[in-house]
C-alpha cells in the first residue's frame, strides 16, 4: 500500500485550493508570540529580559519608532540577537507551541470565520498550510471552534523556500487561478504564490505593504467575500483581478 503525502491529496481534489495560513491568520492574539518571548527571556541575562519585552511590545502595539519586523517572531529573534544561540531560539518555540496545546496561551479567531469557511465546504478544498510544528494547531483549531472546517492542516511547511517545491505537486491538474493562498507574512505567504500566477489574499496587518497581493486588507474578514467570490468562479474572478489589488480599509471588493 502506497500512503499519499498531504500534497497529494490536496492536488487530487476537484475543487480550487484555499491555502490558509495559522498563525495571524486562522489563529491571532499576541498569545503565542509571547510565549515565544517568555520562553527566550528565560534563557537570557536577566538585564536584557526587560528590553526583550519592551521592544516587542513597542512593535505588537504599532509603535511608530519602532523598528519593523516581518512579524512577532522575527522581532523577537532580532530583539535576541546575540544573546542566545539558534538552538536555545527552536528550544523556546518548541516550549510556546506545548503551551499553545495546553490551552494555556490566549488565541481568538476573526470574525465570522467558521461561519465563512463552513460556506466553502464542497466549494473550495480548505488547507491550513503552516510552519508551526502539528503540536498545538489541531488543538486551538478545536478551540476556536474550527476543527471541522478545515480539510487538510499541512505542519512544517518551511515557508517561503517550502512552497519552491509544494506549488508545483499542488498545481499539477490545476490552472494556477485555481490556488488562492491567504497569509499575514508576504514573503511566506504571497510571495512565490504570485510569482506561480495564483491569486493571494494579504493580512496586511501592520500595513507593511510589502509587495503585491491580489488582494490586500488589515483584517481576514475584509476578504470574505472577495474570496468567496473567487471560490464560486476562479477563472471568471482571475480574468477581473489581474495584478494587485488594493481595497479600501474597510471591504476588499469582488
Amino acid at each position: 500500500m502506497i500512503l499519499k503525502t498531504s500534497a497529494q491529496v490536496a492536488a487530487e481534489q476537484p475543487l480550487p485550493l484555499l491555502i490558509l495560513d495559522f498563525d495571524g491568520t486562522v489563529c491571532l492574539g499576541d498569545g503565542p508570540v509571547l510565549a515565544y518571548a517568555d520562553a527566550v527571556a528565560e534563557q537570557i541575562p536577566e538585564p536584557s529580559r526587560q528590553a526583550l519585552r519592551e521592544g516587542l511590545a513597542a512593535f505588537l502595539g504599532e509603535d511608530p519608532n519602532a523598528p519593523a519586523y516581518k512579524d512577532g517572531y522575527a522581532a523577537v529573534a532580532a530583539l535576541a540577537e546575540g544573546l542566545i544561540e539558534p538552538d536555545g531560539l527552536n528550544r523556546a518555540y518548541a516550549q510556546s507551541r506545548v503551551r499553545l496545546a495546553a490551552g494555556t496561551v490566549e488565541i481568538t479567531v476573526p470574525p465570522g470565520l467558521a461561519d465563512f469557511l463552513d460556506s466553502l465546504a464542497g466549494v473550495a478544498f480548505r488547507v491550513l498550510l503552516t510552519n508551526a510544528p502539528v503540536t498545538g494547531v489541531a488543538e486551538s483549531l478545536a478551540a476556536l471552534g474550527l476543527a471541522g472546517s478545515i480539510d487538510l492542516i499541512m505542519p512544517d511547511a518551511g515557508k517561503p523556500a517550502g512552497f519552491s517545491g509544494l506549488l508545483p505537486e499542488l498545481l499539477r491538474s490545476k490552472a494556477p487561478h485555481e490556488l488562492l493562498s491567504v497569509g499575514d507574512v508576504w514573503s511566506n505567504d504571497i510571495d512565490l504564490p504570485s510569482r506561480h500566477g495564483c491569486v493571494t489574499a494579504y493580512i496586511d496587518r501592520f500595513n507593511h505593504r510589502t509587495g503585491a497581493a491580489t488582494l490586500s486588507a488589515p483584517r481576514f474578514e475584509l476578504l470574505y467575500d472577495a474570496i468567496s467570490g473567487w471560490a464560486n468562479h476562479p477563472a471568471v474572478f482571475s480574468s477581473t483581478h489581474q495584478g494587485t489589488s488594493t481595497p479600501s480599509s474597510e471591504k476588499a471588493p469582488l
